[in-house]
């Protein structure tokens, strides 16, 4: 092993556990004693370590991590990071392109390598990925789960035998906590929903409906937050669960698709609704065409709100959106990952489950170009 690897050993041993033994790490690196605590020397010259009995700790008030960022990198992509971490989703495009950006933006914060697995929602798949990381000694791991809970599941099993630590993306832990030692960072959708609905009920809408994709794991918490804001307007002629709509897509089918789309808007007309919430963005900017073709106006005949804001911009009439914070959720989870590798904190940690808020991104398909809503709409949460 070359010696400015050796040195990267070492601050990256440093960085995790505060301290080394010299001849416990050349044992495990299979080197001599005598090479360690020479490399020990030239380290403390650097001022990059602080020698003591037997081996080193790291340096006070210097940070190991830019340290390691300090030490040749001309050979191997990950030189420099103090650990690695693992993230896998079910997709690398559409709404968890801004969940990557900001996990690998906090993992350059960190000094850390981040990983990349893509499951493509198969659960098969997800869970050799998990083994692959695990084989490969990652220090943490990042994982959406393919399906909408954990429970009983393979990935649930691997994941609670994992000796790292582990953040959950957009996903709930509640059903798991017996399980392991979890944490979590996800998008308030009940929030995203209750916004929605607030909105729209400012701007006089009472009869309205969620629209979204059949056994999508956003889909609990939309129709969980889509019925706490209309029971909280008051009694309805309707069930909040009545006006909820259910889409399949059968794959490569566009045509079966556009035509349940217009099935769905049939009903809304005959039930005199007059907005509808639709996830996702596709489905949305189906309905505003399906709209258009029956003459009917968007947003005076009939508003649309969007969930997930990754394309509502761009249809003929831009679309209004819930857009969860993606981009957060993501460095956030990286973050907290990071943080449980590297901490140093002696005993144990409480243990963290965060929900960050989507905000409301009003254009055209709910207000009409130059019409300001009044009073201002606020994406406070409507209940308090």
């Amino acid at each position: 092993m070359l010696s400015e690897d050796r040195k990267h050993l070492i601050l990256r041993e440093l960085a995790l556990k505060g301290s080394i033994n010299a001849s416990e790490f050349a044992a495990r690196i299979k080197t001599s004693g005598m090479t360690v605590r020479r490399d020990l020397a030239i380290l403390e010259k650097r001022g990059m370590v602080e020698r003591v009995h037997g081996g080193a700790v790291a340096v006070p008030d210097a940070p190991v991590s830019q340290q390691l960022r300090q030490l040749p990198a001309n050979r191997a992509p990950h030189r420099g990071a103090v650990a690695t971490i693992g993230m896998i989703v079910p997709s690398a495009s559409y709404y968890f392109s801004g969940v990557i950006r900001g996990a690998e933006t906090a993992a350059r914060e960190a000094g850390v390598r981040l990983i990349l697995g893509v499951s493509n929602y198969s659960s098969t798949e997800e869970q050799r990925q998990l083994r692959r990381m695990l084989d490969l000694g990652v220090d943490g791991i990042l994982v959406t789960p393919s399906e909408a809970s954990l429970s009983n599941t393979q990935t649930l099993e691997l994941l609670a035998a994992a000796a790292v630590p582990i953040v959950v993306v957009e996903r709930s832990i509640e059903d798991t906590l017996d399980r392991g030692n979890f944490e979590c960072v996800r998008s308030d959708h009940a929030q995203g929903a209750r916004i929605a609905v607030a909105h729209l009920q400012e701007l006089g809408h009472q009869r309205i409906a969620l629209c979204l994709r059949e056994n999508s794991p956003t889909a609990p918490p939309l129709i969980e937050g889509f019925g706490q804001a209309m029971e909280k307007a008051g009694p309805q002629t309707h069930p909040a669960s009545n006006m909820v709509r259910t889409m399949s897509r059968a794959r490569n089918d566009p045509q079966a698709h556009h035509e349940l789309v217009a099935d769905i808007l049939d009903w809304c007309l005959r039930e005199k609704v007059t907005a509808a919430i639709v996830h996702t963005d596709e489905d949305a900017l189906q309905f505003a065409s399906v709209c258009q073709e029956r003459a009917i106006e968007v947003p005076e005949d009939f508003a649309i709100i969007a969930y997930d804001d990754e394309i509502a911009a761009l249809g003929t009439t831009p679309l209004t959106a819930v857009a969860p914070p993606k981009f957060d959720v993501g460095h956030q989870a990286l973050t907290m990952c990071a943080n449980r590798v590297i901490s140093r904190r002696p005993g144990p940690a409480a243990r963290q489950r965060v929900n960050l808020s989507p905000t409301l991104v009003v254009r055209n398909s709910t207000l009409p170009e130059g019409r300001e809503l009044e009073p201002a709409f606020s994406s406070q949460d409507p209940r308090s």
